[in-house]
């Protein structure tokens, strides 16, 4: 089952961005400082009351707009609305309803969604006296907030999740999830025929052909996969004007259910920023990663290639070295079954335990002889990690001054311990 999407829309300077900020608690991302990798995010995936559901925020929607940027805001906005399961219609409650309120309230009655209204700016009970105009709009949930200040956020969330399924119930624990990802036209679903060894997506040779996603359950090797894919462009003209944006929310989508990732790259255009931008997508989840360079028979002949492209891929996402890279042909079948193997590989990689005393021993050794920067004249120690249960590894690290210890440094522990033990 698809994780559920919920869109925040409404007018500009509504406090969308803010809502969408405090609804995800965002962390520190481990990838921020990446070239070419914006740091503002559209979409997340985020849980309530055990509801996994993935929230996307959008620019104002303005409707009958003849400025061409506006345009593109609303076009995205239009397309978060057709691919929504519930609607929070967010309002500015300081400065009433407006002209512009009630036209995108047409537009949501229209699409059928269920639509929930906040008025925002909310900041006291005295505040919510004034929210009653918004009941005019003629929908049934109204939950006046302050995304400020987190007045009656809880509210709200628990209203955004009624009703949405807290397990995904037609996916099995043991099936190991794996989303094919990659720009448009790269040939992810020719890599999953190739891989299943059956037509069980639509292929063409066009940039979103392929029909909404469709899972598909799958065993080699006596083990069982679901294979998820993520072309998904259904042939609406509501798509046509900003194919990067759906496909965007799409990836995220998959990619937020997956165990392991599947990044399909073109050889001959290489790794360009799209491709990195999912590349930290997967990271910021925690996935494990593979690049897949597809379409490699057209290179396979020049013996240096690969080492180039692999030299160009490591260059181009030092953060990434730990991923493997295979050279592979969705159309001819070149080197398909190595897919197979590095996803079992990287699987059976991400249920590996450290015992505690080997990891201690390892980390005292590398603490010592690389310890963590002073910050302020604050001499920070690392006391001692544990191996934390559960899939992907996680490490909890003790110190002295935890909040002080920088990301580079964190990223150099993490570099150490893949070296280390893969």
């Amino acid at each position: 089952m698809a994780v559920p999407i919920i869109a925040i829309i409404g007018r500009p300077n509504v406090g969308k961005s803010t809502l969408f900020n405090r609804l995800i608690k965002r962390p520190h991302a481990i990838v921020d400082d990446m070239p070419g990798v914006t740091r503002d995010r559209l979409y997340r995936p985020t849980t309530w009351n055990g509801v996994e559901f993935m929230l996307v925020d959008t620019g104002g929607l303005l409707v009958g707009t003849a400025d061409p940027l506006a345009q593109q805001v609303t076009q995205q906005a239009r397309i978060a609305i057709e691919q929504a399961d519930v609607i929070v219609f967010l309002l500015d409650a300081r400065t009433g309803l407006q002209d512009e309120d009630i036209r995108i309230a047409r537009d949501l009655k229209r699409s059928g969604k269920r639509v929930i209204v906040a008025p925002n700016k909310v900041d006291t009970a005295k505040d919510e006296l004034g929210a009653h105009e918004f009941y005019s709009l003629g929908f049934k949930e109204i939950y006046p907030i302050s995304s400020a200040n987190g007045r009656n956020i809880g509210d709200l969330l628990d209203a955004m999740v009624e009703g949405l399924p807290k397990e995904p119930v037609d996916e099995s624990p043991e099936d190991i999830k794996v989303a094919i990802v990659g720009r448009p036209n790269v040939g992810k679903s020719s890599l999953i025929n190739a891989m299943t060894g059956r037509n069980v997506t639509i292929v063409a040779p066009l940039a979103g052909t392929t029909r909404d996603a469709i899972d598909t359950r799958f065993e080699a090797n006596d083990k069982k996969f679901m294979l998820i894919d993520t072309a998904g462009l259904k042939k609406k003209n509501i798509y046509k004007d900003d194919l990067e944006f759906y496909t965007s929310l799409r990836t995220m989508r998959a990619i937020s259910r997956a165990d392991i990732v599947v990044l399909v790259v073109d050889s001959i255009d290489n790794l360009v920023v799209g491709d990195l931008r999912i590349a930290t997508e997967a990271a910021e989840l925690f996935k494990g990663l593979i690049f897949a360079v597809n379409k490699w028979d057209v290179f396979e002949k020049e013996e240096t290639s690969a080492d180039l492209i692999r030299q160009a891929i490591k260059d181009r996402a030092p953060l990434f070295t730990y991923a493997p890279i295979l050279f592979i042909s969705a159309k001819t079948g070149l080197r398909v079954h190595k897919v197979w193997e590095t996803i079992e590989q990287v699987a059976e990689e991400r249920k590996k335990r450290i015992p505690t005393a080997e990891l201690n021993a390892f980390i005292s050794k590398l603490v010592e002889s690389n310890p963590p920067p002073a910050q302020g004249g604050r001499f920070i120690k690392i006391f001692y990690a544990t191996h934390a249960e559960g899939d992907p590894p996680t490490f909890i690290f003790f110190s002295n001054h935890a909040k002080y210890i920088e990301t580079s440094y964190m990223r150099f522990l993490e570099n150490r311990i893949r070296e280390k033990y893969g």
